[in-house]
Formats: C-alpha cells, sequence, structure tokens
C-alpha cells in the first residue's frame, strides 16, 4: 500500500510581508490629527527673489515689534524719515476700546468695498467690534502673524497672473478720504486667477499705515511689522455684487504687500501720494489719473503666503482668501512721511496706526508658495508638509497597502501551483519504472 505524501493543498497563510504593512496603517489611523498632514510645520523661509530685488528676509524685519491694541494718541507730524526705536511691551488700555459713535454723529455709512458703515467703528482698539458686527468675533479673522517656521510649502500654489491692471490715464479714478484709510476705486476690467475656478475682478485698494516712528502693516512677520501695507481687493466672479460674496468661502480675495523706506523715490506710489493732501478732511473726494495698479504690488508675484481669514475692519466677513506676498515694495522715506501725516480722520485727529491686531489662527495652516532656501524645488515626490490633506495621504497608504497585497497573494497563488506541479511530476513514476529508466 503506497505511503500517504504530504497532501498537495497546503494551506493558506496571510502572506509574511503584509504584516509590518497592516501595522503601518494601523499607527497612521491611530496618530492622525484633526487638522491633518498639511497641518505639519515646513520650513519656508525668505529668501531672494529671481529678480534681484528686495525680499522679507530676516535683516529686512524692522526693529519695532507692537503688541495688539497699540495706539498713539494722533496728532503732532512726525519729522520725516525719523529713525525708529525700539517699542515697549503694551497691553490693551481702556483708552484703546473702539467708541461707538452714534449715527446722527455721523455723514452715513460709506461702503469701501471691504463692508461696514465707517462712522461706527474706530481704530483706538478692537475688543468693542463684535458690537458693530458680530463676525468681528469669528475663529478664522484676520490679519494674522505669519510665523515662517510654521508655514507649509504647497507646490499647488502657482504664480499670480493680473490682467487689465496696467490702465490707462483715461478714466479718471476716484481717491477717498473714508476717514479710516485713503481708498481708490478701481474700474471693471482688472482680472485675477488663483487657480483654475478662482477667477476675480478688482473692486479697490486701499493701505494700511503707522507713523514715522511706529510702523503700521496690518500683517507681521514673526511678530515685526513693516511701516505700512497695500491690499487689493477682490470680488469673485460667481457674485455680481459686493454684499452677495460677504461670508461666502472664496467669495473675496486681497493681495497684500508690505512697504518699506527706501533711498529712492517709488514713482508709481507718487501718482497717489501727490493727491492726499487735496483729500486731507474725512469724506473728501477726488478724480485722478488712471495708474498702473501692478506697479504698486512687488514685481514677483510667484512667492507669497495663502490663508483663509476675514475683512480687517467691520463687518469682519470670514471666507477672504488671503495673498501676502514675500517681496516688500519700496518707498522713499518722504514717501512714508507723507502717507503718514497727509489725513484727518475723525473728530479732528490725524489718520494715523490704522491697523487691526494681528488674530489668533485658531489651528488654521499659512501656506508658502515657496519652499526653504537651500532646498531644491525641482519635481521631486511631495514631502509630508505639503499642502495634501490628510484623506489624501490616507488614500495614498491604502493604495500602497493594496498592491502589497496583491503581489504577495500572486507570489503564494505561484508558489502554490509550483507546488502542485511537482508532488504531481513525483507521482507519476511507480518505483519500478524509476529502477528501470535508472538500469
Amino acid at each position: 500500500m503506497a505511503a500517504l505524501g504530504p497532501s498537495p493543498w497546503p494551506p493558506l497563510l496571510i502572506p509574511a510581508p503584509t504584516v509590518p504593512l497592516l501595522l503601518l496603517l494601523l499607527l497612521l489611523l491611530a496618530s492622525a490629527h484633526p487638522q491633518g498632514l498639511s497641518g505639519m510645520p515646513g520650513e519656508p523661509s525668505l529668501g531672494e527673489s529671481s529678480s534681484g530685488e528686495d525680499v522679507l528676509g530676516v535683516e529686512d524685519l524692522p526693529s519695532q515689534e507692537d503688541a495688539p491694541g497699540e495706539a498713539d494718541p494722533p496728532g503732532g507730524e512726525d519729522p520725516p524719515g525719523g529713525n525708529s526705536e525700539a517699542q515697549k511691551e503694551d497691553s490693551l488700555k481702556l483708552e484703546d476700546l473702539p467708541t461707538v459713535e452714534p449715527p446722527e454723529d455721523s455723514q452715513g455709512p460709506h461702503e469701501d468695498g471691504k463692508g461696514g458703515g465707517h462712522s461706527l467703528w474706530s481704530y483706538r482698539g478692537t475688543l468693542l467690534w463684535p458690537q458693530v458686527s458680530p463676525a468681528c468675533a469669528g475663529r478664522f479673522q484676520s490679519p494674522v502673524d505669519i510665523r515662517l517656521e510654521l508655514t507649509s510649502f504647497c507646490r499647488a500654489l502657482q504664480p499670480l497672473e493680473l490682467l487689465g491692471y496696467e490702465l490707462q490715464s483715461l478714466p479718471e479714478l476716484s481717491l477717498f478720504n473714508n476717514g479710516h484709510t485713503v481708498q481708490l476705486t478701481l474700474p471693471p476690467g482688472l482680472k485675477m486667477a488663483l487657480g483654475p475656478g478662482q477667477e476675480y475682478r478688482a473692486l479697490q485698494l486701499h493701505l494700511h499705515w503707522g507713523t514715522s516712528d511706529r510702523p503700521g502693516s496690518e500683517h507681521t512677520v514673526n511678530g515685526h511689522r513693516f511701516p505700512a501695507e497695500i491690499h487689493v481687493v477682490h470680488l469673485s466672479t460667481a457674485f455680481s455684487e459686493f454684499h452677495e460674496a460677504l461670508g461666502r468661502p472664496g467669495g473675496l480675495a486681497v493681495l497684500a504687500a508690505f512697504l518699506q523706506e527706501s533711498p529712492e523715490e517709488n514713482s508709481a506710489y507718487e501718482q497717489l501720494l501727490s493727491h492726499l493732501e487735496e483729500i486731507s478732511e474725512e469724506g473728501a473726494k477726488i478724480e485722478i489719473p488712471g495708474l498702473d495698479v501692478s506697479a504698486l504690488l512687488p514685481s514677483d508675484l510667484s512667492r507669497y503666503y495663502r490663508y483663509e481669514g476675514s475683512l480687517t475692519t467691520p463687518p469682519c466677513s470670514q471666507g477672504v482668501i488671503w495673498t501676502v506676498f514675500n517681496q516688500t515694495v519700496k518707498l522713499s522715506a518722504k514717501q512714508l512721511h507723507t502717507l503718514f501725516v497727509s489725513l484727518w480722520g475723525p473728530h479732528d485727529s490725524r489718520l494715523q496706526l490704522n491697523f487691526r491686531a494681528a488674530q489668533p489662527l485658531n489651528g488654521r495652516v499659512i501656506e508658502a508658495s515657496f519652499p526653504a532656501a537651500g532646498v531644491d524645488s525641482s519635481p521631486e515626490p511631495v514631502p509630508m508638509n505639503s499642502c495634501l490633506a490628510a484623506g489624501d495621504i490616507l488614500a495614498l497608504v491604502f493604495g500602497i497597502l493594496f498592491a502589497a497585497t496583491c503581489v504577495a497573494l500572486l507570489i503564494q497563488l505561484w508558489r502554490q501551483h509550483r507546488y502542485r506541479s511537482e508532488t504531481k511530476d513525483g507521482a507519476s513514476y511507480s518505483p519500478a519504472e524509476m529502477t528501470e529508466t535508472g538500469a
């Protein structure tokens, strides 16, 4: 009787290579963070632009550090080109709280493309702004402090393209002192795209500034404030009216750039600043020749920071897409002084320090369109601190695990087939046949 040989069907076990992959999947699921992997800190730094112009390097950061709520009493001219001194840490004072003025004392609300009636709030602090507009107490407000070490490099952020920003001298544009800033209304035809399906048209631009010895930009970089900041406000083409876009995600977009002191005069800004004396009083408005709006922004539109925030004045509507350029714009000391001392606001007070304090990020991630200095920007595998969402990373991991499991299963089936073939071949020869064959 022939001896029983091994079974031609060995047990099908889980392939050994899949065990560590399953363990890896469990670790990823256990360590998942609510903000996703896109919130992991990256290391984009402020380097030089390809054009060789100045950008936001550490050496460019001003020495002043303004604490939220800091404000000098208005009035008194500052000498042009005055040297800046380090500022002391401030805390919010009672006199820094905003005043909510009665409507009868005003000339009526002024819509500025940022929203809100200008007669109802003041820059003497912001703690009472939620009484003017509840949205000012929202979690995702602007401006913010851009901490370079916490920004996240995102390859999807492409250079911006501006169309129709080079305006001719005619038609003329309206320049307006609304009591809180100087605003230039822009005509139809200025278009910008933040990405596929994200088209916007420019509405207006305005400035925020300090004094000759106190910087006044709204956004800060590593806690440092710049002398001034320009904002160009845009409306999504998905909406026909400004009020329709308020509070809608991506309904509004703002381009922002920091203004710094330079030995040379900026001819593009001179076309604005030379008219400020004509609108020195609150409510004054004049018509000025059209100008090249793109010349008011940095020449390098490829390096910037991106985050979602809000309008920086009441109604503080959220859902605004902010683009803060890495390259600064240079003005002469005389030009900055003209900006600091030319305009007057409510109650015959000089219009200065018209910026809101930095707001908490509350879990938001500021993305950067450029990598850290010294990092090769050639197409390489996307790093973990890129703008990929957690779902994208997990989908990639699941795909790899599925592929590895399929390969391991195919190997196991091939081994079974080979084992059956060898067993069948060995059983086809009897001992007698094997002896005859050997003879």
